[in-house]
């Protein structure tokens, strides 16, 4: 449409701070509560489309989930990016738990044994591994990115019947 800002400036700052929050270790476990960085992110990327949107067009939440599911599938790829970055630095806490899990209990089968110690060698990060990641993870960031563009864009859209009332 004509006078409709790009998406593209404001998906990616949201799927950077997807990406960022999701993938820092400790800092990821946000995600525990449904999701909350996915959401803030897409929410933020609507923020930031709202804001370069003309005056007289109205923002509606449909544009808020687009630009929130653009934001989602940015975030899955920057999120499965920087995950693999830290665990190639050896910054991954997931692992540290599940070594001492498994040395807490001795009656695992040895070759689930083998499975784990296979990941703690770097296994973990083989590519079939990566791509299966990523691919639930932009199934999963795109959902809930769309949902925080929604929020955002319920939150930050502007009314345009609002606005005429008010003038009048």
């Amino acid at each position: 449409m004509e006078g409709t800002p790009s998406k593209l400036s404001p998906a990616l700052i949201g799927g950077a701070v997807i990406g960022v929050l999701s993938s820092v270790p400790l800092i990821s476990m946000g995600n525990c509560l449904c999701c909350m960085w996915v959401l803030l992110g897409g929410g933020v990327a609507a923020y930031l489309y709202r804001k370069d949107f003309p005056p007289d067009r109205e923002f509606t939440l449909g544009d808020g989930a687009v630009i929130g599911l653009i934001a989602g599938l940015f975030g899955a790829l920057f999120t499965t990016l920087l995950t693999y970055f830290f665990e190639v630095l050896g910054l991954d806490p997931g692992q540290e738990f599940l070594r001492s899990f498994m040395e807490s209990r001795e009656d695992f089968p040895s070759e689930f044994q083998d499975f784990v110690d296979s990941f703690q060698d770097g296994g973990g990060m083989e590519p079939l591994f990566v791509f299966v990641g990523l691919f639930f993870s932009a199934i999963i960031d795109s959902i809930f990115g769309t949902l925080g563009g929604l929020l955002g864009a319920a939150i930050f859209g502007k009314r345009k019947k609002t606005e005429e009332i008010k003038s009048k």
